[in-house]
């Protein structure tokens, strides 16, 4: 072994001198020399569309041509749905989802505003702008469907009308006694999370080419999921994987945005081909805002029923998700929500039902938490209701429900999405809530009242549990060079997530050589053949398991090997293998594995590839604590401090697992105060440049607090948890908690983001009662 491992150390990322200093290479950044694209998209929320007349563009100086779905000869002019939970979470959850697909390019309707329609290219982006202005799309506009609960109602116009109405989903859950005690306590209320998501600070891109010498589409992408969007291209296209190459540059931030195959990444792949061309399209801001996928959205009919001293009794939810136009993640958007309402608490009783509407606005896909945070809100904001009803405080409530040592595993009466039966593998869920009030303890207030006399200070916390790591598998590979270092792959493509250091070190460890031996390889189809991609908490456990899992079958196998070059007995310590007094470096056995050494015979390179099926998920949970100020002239909401304590398993790398629950403390933030996309009556956009989608800056962000309570899973190898979402998730209902106990009784916060209006008619309800 090396002196210590790596694993569980902060080392420092490798990433941040190429970041930091300008040498990243992003999508924008190879792109010189081919020519540009960009999209005609519709102006319209639903119309048909009865003509396309390009001619005018066609005479923009530059403009090479412009593209619809026929001129390009697509197979089938759709993407095809992501993700389907197993049979047996279908039957016992209730599960439905109907045949839902994304269309590459709109041909005959349109069905939100930035829909692609067609694609204009030319020797720059500047002409392809200037021809899209000139394409004239003849519109017979029809009533759009923005509001989702108006369009599961009967006789609403349906969106899609090849489809059976606007219901793209639905679930069912229900388990435990429907008895209640005369003396139990319910409260009830509507809750609603509004529609935000990613916005990365690098937007979306592709570049595509064509090798008519090998027959076979280049594309890289600024993408999560590499592998499945050659898959998706493969399918639209009508080619075999083998025609499609597709590659990864540095992605600045994905957040879920990026792990979904969009339209674009096959328009570009499909006018490659066709021209023979190579093209790029880099997003602008504005298109960024009005059609890369959205997120959350959802709207919560709960009622929380707790015995007198606060214990829960029976929980109910009835909730509708608004996926826009389509979602390639639908089943794992509804069913995450349904799954995680359960929360990290002692729940007997459950009733939860929910659907999936299909309306005119952006599609969507499974932005940071997809469901999760939903989930946390309504739940924990329908605890802090009971709690005031019964007369006891927010930690206390939770205190009384959260689950200890004693219950572990606890068994949930339902199968995981992977059809397994749920059992959180947890070690004592209470433990978090005493340290998050040991860092941040509601008394703090008093200090920061001082501190801000002009401001009301509130204090919040609230609980999460999710779900990491789901399969059904995923493939990494490592190998042994020609200079004797090794070089490492996985299908989990980073976008920000520190993979060339997190990887590095578990591939050291299981090698047992130094760091500086290691070199991780951004995704790329030709250097791995199978992959799933990097979304939903599970790259540290599914890609880390399989480089470890990997680098130690290459350690067997080069062992064997240099049994056999030397015909002794081998030991292997420190990265030396000794055999027969003999000692051999890595390097030594790189120089006999290749040409004209005397090992060149023995057979195939070291060279692993390791596919790794977990058995199911395994389960992080955490509580956040927050201290925000308001300020009564204007209702606005100052998150003063912030901590979480979370219970996660082994941490590859301390450091970046804080940076990880840090940003997402921020999403969160944003998300409860300050983000929206809004739409008009008429489907048009109405959040489309950073005026209007108000992003948290860092005068918004508090530095986080942060303790990690160690708990390490059987589930895999190395022992790891998920804590990708482990900030964004329980942000939500933390703050509305704070803002609460900031007014007062007069605010119970319902809808995120918090409206200042809102509080501050609150205020002047509380000063003149």
């Amino acid at each position: 072994m090396t002196d210590a491992p790596l694993v569980g150390r902060s080392v420092s990322r490798r990433e941040d001198r190429r970041f930091l200093t300008g040498r990243g290479r992003y999508l924008a950044d190879g792109t010189a020399g081919g020519h540009h694209v960009a999209f005609v998209r519709s102006r319209e929320a639903a119309a048909v569309i009865h003509d396309v007349d390009v001619t005018h563009a066609l005479a923009v100086p530059g403009v090479v041509g412009v593209y619809g779905a026929r001129d390009l000869g697509l197979a089938q002019n759709r993407i095809e749905v992501l993700t389907r939970p197993s049979p047996e979470f279908a039957e016992a959850a209730g599960f439905e989802m109907v045949g839902q697909h994304i269309p590459v390019l709109a041909e005959d309707r349109v069905s939100y505003v930035g829909q692609p329609i067609a694609v204009v290219v030319a020797h720059d982006r500047y002409s392809a702008e200037d021809g899209v202005e000139r394409v004239r799309v003849s519109y017979e506009a029809r009533p759009p469907v923005v509001d989702a609960e108006e369009a599961l109602a009967p006789g609403s116009p349906t969106v899609h009308p090849e489809l059976p109405g606007n219901e793209a989903g639905r679930l069912a859950i229900e388990f435990g006694d429907t008895e209640l005690p005369a003396d139990a306590v319910t409260v009830q209320s509507r809750y609603r999370v509004g529609r935000h998501g990613a916005v990365p600070m690098e937007t979306r891109g592709v570049h595509a080419w064509f090798d008519p010498q090998r027959g076979r589409i280049g594309l890289r992408t600024s993408t999560q999921i590499p592998h499945m969007v050659r898959q998706a291209v493969c399918g639209a296209l009508g080619v075999e994987v083998d025609e499609v190459h597709v590659a990864v540059p540095d992605v600045g931030g994905g957040f879920g945005s990026k792990a979904n195959v969009y339209a674009e990444e096959v328009a570009l792949a499909a006018v490659a081909r066709h021209t023979g061309l190579e093209v790029a399209w880099v997003e602008d801001r504005h298109e960024n805002l009005t059609a890369a996928a959205q997120g959350r959205d959802q709207v919560h009919d709960a009622r929380l029923t707790v015995d007198p001293q606060g214990r829960i009794l029976r929980w109910e939810d009835d909730f509708v998700v608004d996926i826009g136009s389509g979602s390639l993640w639908v089943g794992g958007i509804v069913a995450n929500t349904g799954i995680h309402l359960l929360g990290p608490y002692r729940v007997p009783a459950a009733r939860i039902t929910g659907r999936a509407a299909v309306t005119n606005k952006c599609i969507v896909a499974q932005y940071r938490g997809a469901g999760r945070p939903e989930a946390a809100f309504v739940l924990e904001r329908s605890l802090d209701a009971a709690a005031a009803a019964v007369g006891i405080g927010p930690e206390e409530i939770r205190r009384r429900n959260l689950l200890r040592a004693e219950d572990m595993p606890y068994a949930r009466p339902l199968p995981y999405r992977d059809g397994v039966p749920i059992a959180y593998d947890g070690g004592d869920y209470l433990a978090c809530l005493d340290a998050v009030v040991e860092m941040l303890p509601r008394s703090a207030t008093a200090e920061y009242a001082a501190e801000h006399p002009g401001l009301r200070i509130g204090y919040g916390v609230a609980s999460y549990i999710e779900a990491t790591g789901r399969g059904p598998w995923e493939a990494a590979r490592v190998r042994l060079d020609a200079t004797g270092r090794f070089v490492v792959t996985s299908g989990a493509a980073s976008a920000g997530m520190s993979h060339e250091t997190s990887f590095s070190q578990v591939a050291a460890d299981a090698l047992e050589v130094p760091f500086d031996l290691v070199r991780y390889s951004r995704a790329d189809t030709d250097l791995l053949e199978y992959g799933v991609g990097s979304f939903a908490s599970r790259s540290a456990i599914l890609a880390g398991s399989a480089i470890h899992l990997a680098g130690r079958e290459l350690l067997a196998r080069a062992t064997a090997v240099v049994a056999e070059l030397t015909g002794a007995d081998v030991t292997y310590e420190a990265g030396t293998f000794t055999a027969d007094g003999r000692r051999l470096t890595w390097h030594d056995v790189a120089v006999a594995l290749g040409p004209g050494g005397h090992g060149e015979n023995l057979g195939a390179p070291l060279d692993v590839t390791h596919v790794y099926r977990p058995r199911t998920v395994t389960w992080t949970m955490g509580v956040h604590a927050a201290i925000v100020g308001v300020e009564p002239r204007s209702g606005v909401v100052r998150v003063l401090d912030y901590a979480v304590a979370h219970e996660g398993g082994a941490e590859i790398n301390p450091l970046v697992v804080a940076g990880q629950i840090s940003g997402g403390v921020a999403q969160g933030i944003g998300g409860a105060l300050t983000e929206e996309f809004t739409y008009g009556a008429d489907g048009q956009p109405q959040s489309t440049t950073f005026l209007s989608y108000q992003l948290p800056s860092s005068h918004e962000v508090p530095r986080v607090r942060i303790r990690h309570l160690a708990v390490e899973t059987p589930e895999n190898p190395i022992g790891v948890r998920g804590a990708g979402e482990s900030g964004t998730i329980a942000a939500y209902p933390a703050v509305a908690s704070a803002v609460d106990d900031a007014v007062g009784p007069a605010l119970h916060v319902r809808s995120t983001p918090i409206s200042p209006a809102e509080v501050r008619r609150a205020l002047r309800s509380r000063s003149t009662s």
